[in-house]
């Protein structure tokens, strides 16, 4: 006989939890949807650039490894601004040593305002050429 009634009460429990989880997943607030990304060029150097909390920069520079010249990245505030992983170099010739396009991805970390600099230069030389971005994360 107790059985049935462990049943019953099992039963009436999971009913119970039941409505817990809908009454909880009906709370749950939608997110609020992120600005698209901006992607600039050698036309943004020396421009300034408003982002939103979240919204993610591509910048995309011409590229050539196999000439020894790297871009490389100043140091920026990474509570404005974050770099997200490696540069992704990228060509669309097929010849080994062709030129092609170096892309760099960041993401608004925080509201604020740092400068975005890329250098090129390779060992031993001046820099080549200077990518510069003011950046305000509001």
């Amino acid at each position: 006989m107790r059985t049935p009634l462990r049943m019953v009460v099992l039963g009436l429990a999971l009913a119970a939890c039941g409505a817990n989880v809908v009454a909880v997943a009906d709370a749950v607030p939608t997110a609020s949807p992120v600005d698209e990304p901006v992607i600039v060029g050698t036309d943004g150097n020396g421009q300034s650039q408003s982002l939103s909390v979240g919204q993610e920069l591509a910048v995309a520079l011409p590229d050539n490894p196999s000439s020894g010249y790297v871009w490389r990245l100043s140091p920026i505030d990474q509570g404005v601004l974050h770099q997200e992983g490696a540069p992704q170099f990228r060509s669309t010739n097929p010849i080994p040593g062709a030129a092609g396009t170096s892309v760099w991805t960041f993401t608004a970390a925080g509201h604020g305002h740092t400068t975005l600099r890329l250098i090129s230069v390779r060992a031993g030389s001046a820099p080549a050429q200077t990518f510069t971005e003011n950046i305000t994360v509001g």
